[in-house]
């Protein structure tokens, strides 16, 4: 990326970190990871940004009680201005939501109505939170370059993929962009199989939310063959309770787990649950137009309630429960931001520029594959060629994304049409162009680049 990696921080002092959306109800749990992870990622300073000044003084107020009580001596500030986040921090990590909760249901709202999966990452939605947030992005990243050259960007921000391509493409930043799916495959196959997760290796290749694990490797053997066998004569009933009552509780969750272990005793690979929007389209298109509000709707409810209960927290009135973004967030985030501070050369699943790790997908395409992660950053392990039943998928999206990030960058009307009209999602380019439009009046205002468009 042609930046110095030679200032790497003395850890007996301790680490500046700034989180960017620091008002999001994850944060609490990410503080968290940071007390589990103490002594192996100890913190010198805090610092919370946020535009929305009452979320993160709500949240605000509940961390600095977290870290008063279990990280004595850490300093944590409160703060709108981004600069002040920048300036000075070892690391800054970003979970911003461009438009908030509120863009979102527009991002799910608007394909249903053409008959089209809405869905935050996937599909058209996914597109429209890409438009919106790529420009924030890089904006950001030009701003750590001018004001902080030094620092990491550990990046959570979604569509992580695209993001992550258009920092790559503008700024020379020091940057890792994140998701905790993979995580989340591993510690949920640990679980079922009664091994720590660290156990298992995952040859995983594909693109973020667009992934699979074409073998896992427990003690030198790849137990997904007779892990499939087992799925397959066991009843899903039977299955779920190795997940826990608390995962399961919320029915997109389970609806999750069920479609993953259908397409992987179809397939014989493990994926994402997001593959299951290109398996079953039809079956979730119904079903989201059962329910009658779209995810972010729900989110919001679930949101209102956790901010709610984080002032009880505050208050003294009740003990913390994390239940936004969890363990796997935190440990993901903070496991990685350790792995570079501490140089400890661990790997983790990252989204990387491929650099020949898959040889089907374009050089510099981010990819989502095992990298070692050390001083110098991810070095992604050689994935190899992909399986054909899944390769004609993953290189559609592929190029889906590429143009989504040169629309966005170039706020070019005839290149979002392109690439919303080659999703496979997608079943029309006269469907694409009615989408397209819909966002656009919709999302005036997060969108300026496209201010002069023609169509």
């Amino acid at each position: 990326m042609g930046a110095d990696y030679t200032n790497i921080t003395d850890r007996s002092e301790g680490l500046r970190v700034s989180i960017l959306g620091g008002g999001s109800a994850y944060t609490p749990g990410l503080i968290e990871g940071f007390i589990r992870q103490k002594h192996k990622v100890p913190l010198k300073e805090l610092v919370l940004m946020d535009i929305d000044g009452e979320k993160l003084e709500t949240v605000g107020s509940l961390v600095s009680r977290m870290v008063e009580k279990e990280l004595p001596g850490v300093r944590v500030t409160l703060t709108g201005d981004r600069a002040r986040a920048i300036r000075g921090m070892d690391f800054i990590l970003c979970q911003i939501r461009v438009g908030g909760l509120a863009a979102r249901h527009v991002d799910e709202s608007v394909p249903l109505r053409f008959g089209v999966i809405g869905q935050e990452t996937t599909g058209p939605g996914g597109f429209s939170m890409a438009l919106r947030t790529i420009p924030v992005m890089v904006e950001i990243a030009r701003e750590i370059e001018a004001l902080n050259p030094s620092a990491w960007l550990i990046n959570y921000t979604n569509p992580t993929g695209l993001v992550a391509e258009a920092i790559k493409r503008t700024s020379n930043i020091k940057h890792i962009s994140i998701c905790d799916e993979p995580m989340v495959l591993q510690e949920s196959l640990a679980s079922f199989l009664k091994v720590p997760p660290e156990k298992l290796f995952f040859d995983y290749f594909g693109l973020n939310h667009l992934a699979w694990a074409r073998r896992v490797f427990l003690q030198g053997k790849d137990i997904l063959p007779e892990l499939r066998r087992a799925v397959r004569e066991v009843p899903f009933e039977k299955i779920e309770p190795l997940f826990g009552e608390e995962v399961l509780k919320d029915p997109k969750v389970r609806m999750e787990l069920e479609n993953t272990l259908r397409i992987f005793v179809e397939t014989g690979m493990l994926p994402s649950p997001y593959l299951q929007y290109y398996f079953f389209t039809d079956e979730i298109l119904s079903y989201q137009r059962k329910t009658g509000k779209t995810r972010a709707q729900e989110v919001m409810e679930l949101e209102k309630d956790l901010l709610s209960e984080y002032r009880l927290v505050t208050q003294g009135v009740r003990a913390l429960e994390i239940r936004r973004g969890g363990k796997w967030h935190a440990d993901m985030m903070v496991g990685m931001l350790g792995a570079i501070a501490s140089d400890t050369r661990e790997v983790y699943i990252v989204n990387v520029p491929n650099r020949g790790s898959i040889p089907d997908l374009p050089y510099e395409k981010i990819v989502e594959v095992p990298a070692l992660v050390d001083a110098g950053g991810a070095h992604p392990l050689a994935a190899g060629r992909m399986p054909k039943e899944v390769r004609g998928l993953i290189q559609a999206v592929a190029a889906y994304e590429e143009l989504t990030v040169e629309a966005a960058l170039e706020g070019s009307y005839e290149k979002a049409l392109q690439a919303l009209g080659c999703h496979p999602l997608v079943p029309s380019r006269t469907v694409a162009r009615k989408i397209l439009d819909a966002y656009l009046d919709e999302h005036r205002e997060y969108l300026p680049q496209f201010r002069s468009k023609t169509s």
